[in-house]
């Protein structure tokens, strides 16, 4: 049993500094062919619609995932995580889920909850993410220190 969950550890630790990178087609490589995700405000995604969501993503922001916790199970992990946010460009209307305008070079995180699905071959069939907008102090439910190695 803990060697399933130490081949899955390695293989979300690739699948961390791929997505970290921001270069979709490195972390896409992770995703299985039946992929389905639930992304914070919005409707389930599918393996093929993933690169244009990202694409309009990373046009104004990149996100960098900073895992706080995780629990592996055989096919399965809960993370939280804190996500570190760098605005990319001027944004002139109010971006959806902080409701505030950015300037280029601002900086914002926010905590985050995920649960992943691995396949037979650990790669991610299904993510739910669950996320709130950032407040001055998110309280004590997820932690903000940054496990070590992320």
């Amino acid at each position: 049993m803990a060697q399933a969950h130490s081949a899955l550890k390695t293989q979300f630790d690739d699948y961390i500094r791929a997505f970290n990178s921001h270069v979709i087609a490195d972390f896409m490589k992770f995703y299985s062919p039946q992929f389905k995700a639930r992304l914070p405000n919005s409707p389930e995604v599918d393996i093929n619609s993933i690169p244009i969501v990202f694409e309009a993503i990373f046009g104004f922001l990149h996100e960098t995932l900073r895992p706080t916790y995780m629990l592996f199970g055989e096919r399965a992990l809960a993370l939280e995580a804190w996500i570190e946010v760098v605005i990319h460009q001027d944004l002139e209307q109010p971006f959806p889920f902080t409701g505030k305008k950015y300037k280029k070079g601002d900086k914002f995180g926010y905590p985050l909850i995920v649960h992943y699905e691995f396949d037979d071959d650990l790669l991610i069939k299904s993510l739910r993410a669950f996320a709130e907008p950032p407040a001055e102090d998110p309280g004590q439910g997820i932690l903000k220190e940054i496990l070590p190695g992320y």
